[in-house]
């Protein structure tokens, strides 16, 4: 058995105290040492699926990104477009792992200036209906309208304003053209004031006489919208005048009035009647058209036009208006002119409205005249027109008026069977009902106007002397008497004593 001296088993003790205190120091630093890098979950930056760093939290990323892009902006006036994809996911890291705010904004800036793909400078985009085009600068969007207006207010008395509607980030703004001596610049003249001693404003249109141009206008509505685009969707000025004012086809409907046919309403607008059927569907080149019809016809017109109004005093020769004087004694279309018109003369002040340049509309708003016109005076028939009709509802054409074997026929005939019903062509009173030599059994009926009808080669006569007859009334058989060459009507119109053909009154 082996034995230790005192001294060895002190020597020994202090050892292993010395190893115990050692150990428990180790087991006491190790627990600090995993605290301080321990792995939880944190937010990586992703740029088109790249990790680029670390964040403690989803914000910490998220404002690390904001700080790069803010950055990136700043360092150019224009706009900066990136080809980049951005993505926050949860990752388990240890803190060794996290990068602070400022790196972090460091290495997404610097990831970001590799996605850069476009820098777009701040425009202008003129809309006009659906046509846009887009300019560099607001001074640039003016001289285009102002060049269109011109063409029109050519001493430059109107100027344009370009007005912001609710101007925000990316604003829109209108058109308002106005007068130049009415202005900001160029306050409108105080003319008085009231009884409260406010200003009144003069009303220059109140001053009739002193002409010039009242107003001028877009017709269509212009927007100008702030956008930013890069340098080769810009357009120059020029090239916008030009896309502007370029006339395109536009279809129009228009109304059909009194005298037009297709080839002169396809002539008015500078199209061949070909192309008027082409846009027209259903329309046939020998269709009827009716006054108040409506066709579509192709107007050349610009994507912008101006409106503008002249006031114009000028000396110029009129007519008075006809003047009827109505009979009810004659027939519609029976006028006498009773006394010849004279041409007048006058000086007019009128409001004149132009369309890019062509005359719309004129109003006159003061007439003073120098020599008075003399109106046309027309007597009028309102009576209304007397009308015929065939004596018999059917019947086959034999024989027409005109010249017949040497002579005249005086009248129309229709062959129908013996005992076909024969009906008075018009009201009136009968004035023969008998024989009448080679006319056979005949009936003669007056009318009261200078005008009779004859029905002869009756096989058996219904009426009498004096006798009224209504239209359409039954007044003989027909038949084959008197010089007949077979059964038949035979029918006259006399006006005045001589014989008319009936087919143009039937």
């Amino acid at each position: 058995m082996k034995k230790y001296s005192t001294r060895k088993i002190h020597r020994r003790l202090k050892m292993y105290r010395a190893l115990l205190i050692a150990g428990g120091v180790a087991l006491l630093a190790f627990p600090v040492a995993v605290n301080t890098d321990m792995v939880s979950q944190r937010y990586q930056i992703l740029i088109n699926g790249k990790v680029v760093g670390i964040a403690e939290s989803e914000e910490q990323a998220v404002e690390a990104y904001e700080n790069a892009r803010l950055t990136l902006n700043s360092q150019s006036e224009k706009l900066t477009l990136l080809n980049a994809e951005v993505t926050y996911e949860p990752v388990k890291a240890r803190a060794s792992h996290v990068l602070s705010q400022g790196e972090l904004a460091q290495v997404v800036y610097n990831e970001l200036t590799d996605c850069l793909i476009e820098e777009k400078t701040l425009a202008y985009t003129v809309k006009i209906n659906d046509y846009t085009v887009t300019l560099g600068s607001e001074a640039e969007v003016l001289a285009l309208l102002e060049q269109v207006q011109g063409d029109y207010d050519v001493n430059n008395e109107f100027v344009i304003e370009l007005t912001a509607e609710n101007k925000q980030e990316v604003g829109a703004m209108t058109t308002n053209v106005v007068n130049a001596s009415k202005t900001a610049n160029n306050p409108p003249i105080l003319a008085s004031t009231d009884e409260a001693g406010n200003p009144i404003v003069a009303d220059a249109s109140a001053n009739v006489g002193e002409d010039g141009i009242l107003s001028v206008e877009f017709q269509e509505q212009v927007e100008i919208i702030e956008t930013y685009a890069s340098q080769d969707q810009l357009s120059d000025v020029q090239t916008a005048y030009a896309g502007i004012t370029k006339e395109q086809e536009n279809n129009e409907i228009y109304q059909v009035q009194a005298g037009d046919c297709l080839s002169l309403i396809a002539d008015k607008y500078g199209m061949t009647t070909d192309q008027l059927l082409a846009i027209n569907e259903g329309l046939e080149i020998d269709s009827n058209i009716l006054i108040g019809d409506q066709i579509v016809v192709m107007v050349p017109k610009p994507e912008l036009s101006v409106i503008m109004q002249e006031q114009t005093t000028y000396t110029e020769d009129y007519e008075a208006e006809v003047q009827y004087v109505d009979n009810p004694n004659k027939y519609v279309g029976d006028n006498t002119v009773v006394q010849e018109p004279q041409t007048g003369n006058r000086t007019v002040t009128a409001i004149v409205t132009y369309n890019n340049g062509a005359e719309t509309n004129r109003e006159i708003i003061k007439e003073q005249i120098n020599t008075e016109a003399v109106a046309k005076i027309v007597e009028r028939g309102t009576k209304a027109l007397p009308t015929y009709i065939r004596p018999t509802t059917y019947g086959t054409l034999t024989s027409g008026f005109g010249p017949r074997w040497g002579t005249i026929h005086k009248g129309i005939d229709w062959g129908v069977p013996v005992g076909t019903a024969c009906r008075a062509s018009r009201a009136g009173t009968v004035v023969s009902a008998g024989w009448s030599g080679g006319y056979g059994y005949c009936v003669v009926i007056d009318h009261g106007d200078g005008v009779r009808t004859r029905y002869a080669h009756l096989s058996s006569i219904q009426v009498s002397n004096g006798q009224y007859v209504e239209q359409g009334q039954v007044i003989a058989l027909t038949g084959n008497t008197g010089n007949s060459t077979g059964p038949h009507i035979h029918f006259e119109i006399i006006v005045n004593g001589t014989a008319v053909n009936p087919a143009n009154y039937l």
